[in-house]
């Protein structure tokens, strides 16, 4: 198995997930008594949820290259960033180093195509779902149409994202709350553009497909890892 360097932290809760999957799979593959050969550089959630809110993407994206560069250092074979919204670094982390980047967009529009998804509904942070970056870059890779909650809808999401499930904060209401929004659009699949999302979401919920990225980037890593791809 190839040394994976994690760029996580961005929430914690998002980037245990990560851990819990890439030893899932390391046990699929190996057997019980193996996990995953990872290295990983915890940014400081405080911090870069201080960024965020202050639109800082500069001081944002510098802590996101020092991560890289540090597992460069350390010599993994290749990285992964574990989180939608700290992908806005990504192209800096392909700049900064000389290695490569599972990138989870390449990953998301790759599934959306095999499924035949040409409108699905975009939930993330705030800034995935409002701002143009993510969808720029999305629209880079996939052709489909992808449909925005409403701005009353995006204050729900990002209120469930960033004040419960970053801090591990799972309720059904809030969930009832996510499947109406979902219920409200016409759409023929659901993209969970947050890696926390899929703590209070799944495809036991939704009669449309679900697009978990979180899921879908863990396994694109094992399969780089073991050589699958």
């Amino acid at each position: 198995m190839k040394l994976l360097g994690l760029i996580g932290g961005v929430s914690p809760e998002a980037t245990a997930i990560y851990y819990r999957l890439l030893t899932d799979a390391a046990r699929e593959r190996l057997g019980a008594l193996h996990s995953a050969n990872l290295m990983l550089y915890a940014l400081d959630y405080g911090v870069m949820i201080g960024h965020y809110d202050h639109r800082n993407w500069d001081a944002f994206i510098a802590e996101v290259v020092k991560g890289a560069k540090h597992l460069e250092a350390a010599g993994v074979d290749g990285l992964i960033i574990c989180s939608n919204t700290t992908h806005v670094a990504a192209d800096a982390v392909r700049d900064a180093v000389d290695l490569p980047l599972i990138h989870m967009l390449d990953v998301l529009a790759g599934e959306m195509k095999a499924k035949g998804a040409q409108r699905p509904l975009l939930l993330g942070t705030p800034v995935v779902m409002a701002e143009a970056h993510y969808r720029n870059e999305l629209a880079k890779r996939y052709d489909g149409d992808v449909l925005i909650p409403s701005e009353e809808e995006q204050a729900v999401v990002g209120r469930v994202i960033l004040d419960e499930l970053v801090l591990g904060d799972i309720r059904d209401a809030s969930r009832d709350e996510l499947l109406a929004i979902i219920g409200r659009h016409k759409a023929d699949g659901v993209i969970l553009g947050c890696t926390e999302l899929c703590m209070i979401l799944g495809a036991e919920h939704c009669d449309i497909p679900v697009f978990d990225t979180t899921g879908l980037h863990a396994a694109a890593a094992a399969r780089f890892a073991f050589g699958e791809d």
